[in-house]
């Protein structure tokens, strides 16, 4: 039988220890061993209970601390911002408080309506272009 948990390497011993008890006397030199295996059971299936019921509160645990973290994130997003509305979005100052100064020099410039319009219009004329050159 192939054990791979906890819970089933001490099911496996304890059918051993069960099963093998009426036949004791057949076999020379089994008593001490047997004997053994049946008292550290008796201390192994508590221990085992134990790491699971701990397993459960750590899930518990682990859940109660994400959902405290997310909580605390949006609360910390929300204090930086008006703390930065205040001081300017990209004053040092913001670091002392342990909030990331907004550094605008990699973002990317922002087209005015106007632009974006010429944009689409000279898209359009090459598309048309393009047709063009195609049929003929």
């Amino acid at each position: 039988m192939n054990t791979s948990s906890y819970a089933d390497k001490i099911d496996s011993f304890q059918t051993t220890v069960a099963n093998l008890e009426p036949d004791l006397a057949k076999y020379a030199g089994t008593d001490g061993l047997h004997a053994q295996l049946k008292a550290l059971l008796m201390d192994l299936r508590p221990a085992h209970d134990s790491v699971e019921a701990q397993r459960g509160s750590l899930r518990v645990s682990v859940q109660i601390r994400r959902d405290l973290a997310i909580k605390s994130g949006k609360i910390h997003r929300r204090l930086a911002s008006m703390v930065g509305a205040h001081t300017g979005f990209d004053n040092p100052i913001l670091a002392a408080y342990g909030i990331t100064p907004e550094d605008n020099s990699r973002r990317g410039k922002r087209l005015t309506k106007e632009q974006k319009e010429e944009l689409e219009k000279a898209a359009e004329i090459t598309k048309a272009q393009a047709k063009a050159q195609a049929q003929a």
